[in-house]
């Protein structure tokens, strides 16, 4: 084998990688890294393969169809309310890497906010299912 067929063999393979999950890059606000996404098959791989290096999860979707969501406002603060994150899901999943505490999440869709609390341990992260009501007409 020449010295040129791994490069090849390595060309071949980032050509191969899907545009989308290619597209999926974590971000950064203060301490907190973050990641959104999940349209697509090929982005929900992405994100399956990268949810061990996050400790919280968010899934946003629509009670009366189920159907996921996206461009969620989400804002991420600790205990005492300072923010944290504040940014728009760009898919129904948000992940982020947070330190061990409490955390207050704010997410509005369609004019309607839900907050939920989530604690957060060494050992523990924590996956929450934000769903929002029937009508986001009201």
């Amino acid at each position: 084998m020449t010295a040129i067929a791994p490069r090849l063999i390595l060309v071949a393979l980032c050509l191969a990688l899907p545009l989308s999950a290619a597209a999926l890059q974590p971000q950064t606000q203060g301490e907190v890294r973050f990641l959104s996404g999940g349209v697509g098959a090929e982005e929900s791989s992405a994100l399956k393969a990268v949810r061990d290096q996050y400790n919280l999860h968010l899934l946003f979707s629509a009670k009366d169809t189920g159907e996921y969501l996206s461009d969620i406002e989400v804002r991420i603060a600790d205990a005492a309310g300072k923010t944290l994150v504040e940014t728009v899901s760009e898919g129904p999943q948000l992940f982020a890497q947070l330190k061990p505490g409490r955390y207050i999440i704010d997410a509005v869709y369609g004019g309607k906010s839900l907050r939920k609390t989530v604690s957060i341990t060494e050992k523990r992260g924590a996956s929450l299912s934000l769903i929002w009501p029937e009508s986001l007409e009201d």
